[in-house]
């Protein structure tokens, strides 16, 4: 992390019991264990959002963390540094940097950290969660909302989330310091992360997800802007342009795509572009990876190629190597 979302809330407490006292209320009712003996050098930044918050956190040392399943949220996370191990029930995952793994509110689970464990963790509100995705159904949900354990580094839809989080992790950044707050993020933003993570997160309703998007049919503008980047991939396709096409103002067409496609208009730019390039190397393993990223519209080479090696687990170089 480049830098802290907020002020250190541990600054001045070592004690085992102060630290999990001060964590319990951020992120639900547990009970902790770290190895050894003697005062801890525990980190925990906050910022509140609407309805929830973003937390880093990292405990200094190897701990387990026992949550017995009763608290009144969801915790979302992103391991920043080290590594984690999960158990849930039958479930078990571990989980290195850049994993993406969540703890269920109805689910009572267990991690185990290492040392230098550092967790970037999004944490929403439950019964907001629920409403967003009884909205989504168009239909109540019979039974609690339960998220996979944790998601593969290779998964779209982890990729997505990943970056998600790394951009509201910079936002969050421009808080003023000491505030505790980000006054650039409203519950419209929230609203959109809710169905970020429900859209690319597989869960209990995934399939009827999946199905009911598909009943439903896409906004006029939503279709008109969808179907003008699929065709102009090689442009420069900036937010207000869209917007311009679609003929909404570009909150609207935000909000549209956060709704029916599941994420925003740029992160459906990207997600085309990683496709294309794949999908054009596959095609001719001869071609040059910079003129095929250059055909699909790709200005920035390195950024790019990370957000490839997230999506496909490998370079595109190696895409072009595996296809020859």
């Amino acid at each position: 992390m480049d830098a802290a979302i907020s002020p250190n809330l541990l600054r001045a407490v070592r004690a085992r019991d102060d630290v999990e006292r001060a964590v319990a209320r951020l992120l639900g009712p547990h009970r902790m264990a770290p190895a050894g003996a003697g005062p801890l050098r525990a980190e925990l930044y906050d910022v509140t959002l609407p309805g929830g918050g973003l937390v880093e956190l990292c405990y200094g040392r190897a701990t387990r963390i026992d949550f017995d399943g009763n608290a009144d949220q969801y915790l979302f996370r992103l391991t920043l540094a080290g590594g984690c191990e999960l158990h849930s029930g039958r479930d078990r995952a571990a989980v290195a940097s850049g994993g993406i793994s969540v703890s269920s509110p109805a689910c009572a689970s267990r991690i185990d950290t290492s040392s230098d464990c550092r967790s970037l963790l999004l944490r929403l509100d439950r019964a907001a969660l629920e409403r967003k995705l009884a909205d989504l159904l168009q239909a109540t949900p019979r039974t609690p909302l339960r998220f996979a354990l944790a998601v593969d580094t290779a998964h779209r839809g982890g990729g997505v989330v990943r970056d998600t989080l790394g951009y509201l992790q910079r936002l969050c950044a421009l808080a003023p310091a000491g505030h505790g707050h980000a006054p650039l993020i409203g519950a419209d933003l929230t609203e959109w992360l809710m169905t970020v993570l429900l859209t690319q997160l597989p869960h209990s309703y995934s399939d009827a997800l999946a199905r009911s998007a598909a009943r439903m049919p896409l906004p006029a503008h939503v279709r008109r802007a969808r179907d003008y980047i699929d065709a102009h991939l090689d442009e420069s396709l900036p937010l207000a342009a869209l917007a311009r096409v679609a003929g909404v103002s570009a909150r609207t067409l935000q909000n549209g795509f956060a709704h029916f496609v599941g994420m925003s208009p740029a992160a459906y730019v990207r997600e085309r572009r990683l496709e294309a390039v794949h999908a054009a190397l596959e095609r001719d393993p001869q071609a040059r990876v910079a003129d095929a990223m250059l055909a699909c519209g790709v200005q920035s080479f390195a950024h790019f190629t990370k957000a490839y090696v997230r999506r496909f687990g490998h370079p595109p170089s190696t895409t072009r190597r595996l296809a020859s």
